[in-house]
């Protein structure tokens, strides 16, 4: 449990390295999608832009949680401790979900489409993802 004043969860440098990771693998992703896109199937094509508009808005609300918990720690009169809250845990297991999920459509471009070796690359940008969104949950106890 969190006493007062403690940093956040989400102050870690590994918070960062999540949100960047996740937004390089929505670029990949959109980027493979848009080529590949009418080589193989048109809905493998719109589900993988799909989830890379879903891993941008990941990454880019991992940065501002990251930001506002940087701000938090300088705050002179800390009233709380900063994200001691059931969310904190759900937001990063849907990290691994979303970086999981990136995973699995890499996997089946990489068979079925046209550039195999960037598909795999960039799944394995979201197997990096995963692990980082796994390894900065909190524990059971700290949530």
């Amino acid at each position: 449990m969190a006493r007062l004043g403690d940093p956040p969860n989400y102050s870690t440098p590994r918070t960062l390295g999540l949100s960047a990771v996740c937004l390089l693998a929505a670029l990949a992703h959109f980027t493979l999608g848009a080529f590949d896109y009418d080589r193989v199937d048109r809905y493998l094509g719109l589900g993988g832009m799909l989830l890379g508009g879903l891993l941008l808005v990941y990454g880019v609300l991992s940065v501002i949680r990251y930001a506002e918990a940087h701000d938090a720690m300088t705050d002179p009169l800390p009233r709380a401790p900063m994200y001691d809250t059931p969310h904190q845990r759900m937001t990063l297991l849907v990290g691994v979900g979303l970086n999981v999920l990136g995973l699995l459509v890499c996997l089946a471009w990489a068979v079925a489409g046209t550039l195999p070796l960037w598909h795999l690359a960039a799944g394995a940008l979201n197997l990096w993802g995963a692990g980082l969104a796994w390894s900065a949950r909190p524990r059971q106890g700290e949530s």
